[in-house]
């Protein structure tokens, strides 16, 4: 019998961090301590500016490998025209995963 302890590992975006610590300037100890966790694996951004939500639609577009977690309904519809992304997202304070449609690959039950 194999016991282990397992860590979810959340890879962020710079340009979400540089948006997070603007927005969160009043609640500066919750930021650096998302800031300074080590599940939270920082990517590096190729491109000049802070708007995460270009670059996280740019970089979903590039590489169909990411859960896109967001409560943002603007950048939810910028996901959902692309093919095979699901998307996480906050509801009545429990996480929910949008269901892929059938034409793109989702299992059927």
């Amino acid at each position: 019998m194999l016991i282990c302890q397992c860590f979810p590992m959340y890879d962020v975006i710079m340009c979400a961090l540089a948006n997070l610590c603007c927005s969160l300037l009043l609640f500066s100890a919750a930021s650096n301590r998302i800031i300074k966790d080590p599940h939270f694996e920082r990517l590096p951004c190729m491109h000049k500016g802070t708007y995460a939500d270009d670059c996280i639609v740019n970089r979903v577009e590039q590489h169909k490998c990411y859960i896109v977690a967001t409560c943002d309904r603007d950048l939810k519809r910028r996901i959902r025209k692309i093919p095979g992304v699901p998307i996480m997202y906050i509801t009545r304070h429990r996480y929910s995963i949008e269901r892929m449609p059938d034409d793109y690959g989702a299992p059927k039950l």
